[in-house]
């Protein structure tokens, strides 16, 4: 099983968390765990717990803690096992098998197939009780969540509307100042055309009234 959370510690706290967790003691509310830290982000941490009678089953989480978009992600596999229903599947269908051998006259392949469906039950109960075991500490200890910080995605949000809102501005601008130009063009050519009608009917009254005071004479 893969798995991916979130935590707001660093990548330098996250290994230093983890490293202090697995010197702890083991208690009855708390399961000794081992494994290991790298610089580099890699860690592993390992669980070993009863299965059946004396037979013990030992699982292993490994994963790398990194810094993305400012946000510590803790990204690891882990074997997940199988549940119950699962089980009854498996052992159902190693039973038709046996059957099936037995049959057909294979009377040893029949028999080796129960001892497999025991030893198939270990891992299968085990990895899925310290999955469960391993990613819960792993959490706790983290305190790490399957989502994203809300600041993150916060400024995840705001810094695409911060983008999306500057890139119309120029365009808007630059079709204002166009606009504007073009208005007091037009304004101007209005006044300079009126400028001229006007001089020109009153250079046509002058003429006409010069023309009219001879014949008064």
């Amino acid at each position: 099983m893969r798995i991916l959370l979130y935590t707001e510690k660093t990548p330098a706290q996250a290994l230093t968390a983890i490293n202090a967790r697995m010197q702890a003691k083991e208690s009855a509310a708390r399961a000794s765990l081992g494994g290991w830290v790298e610089k580099n982000g890699s860690f592993a941490l390992s669980v070993s717990t009863p299965v059946i009678g004396r037979f013990h089953r030992r699982t292993v989480l490994r994963g790398k803690i990194e810094r993305e978009n400012g946000v510590t992600t803790v990204r690891g596999d882990v074997p997940s096992g199988v549940d119950k229903q699962g089980q009854i599947v498996v052992f159902v269908a190693l039973g038709l098998l046996a059957v099936l051998l037995l049959t057909s006259g294979n009377a040893v392949p029949a028999l080796a197939v129960i001892p497999l469906g025991a030893y198939l039950y270990i891992p299968m109960t085990g990895d899925h009780a310290n999955c469960d075991l391993l990613v819960g500490e792993l959490q706790r200890t983290l305190k790490a969540k399957e989502k994203p910080p809300k600041k993150a995605s916060e400024g995840r949000a705001a810094g695409a509307a911060k983008a999306v809102s500057t890139k119309p501005t120029a365009p808007r601008a630059a079709t204002a100042r166009s606009s504007t130009g073009a208005s007091r063009s037009t304004s101007t050519t209005r006044s300079t055309s009126t400028a001229r009608k006007t001089g020109t009917t009153a250079a046509s009254s002058k003429t006409t009234s010069g023309q009219q005071n001879p014949m008064s004479w």
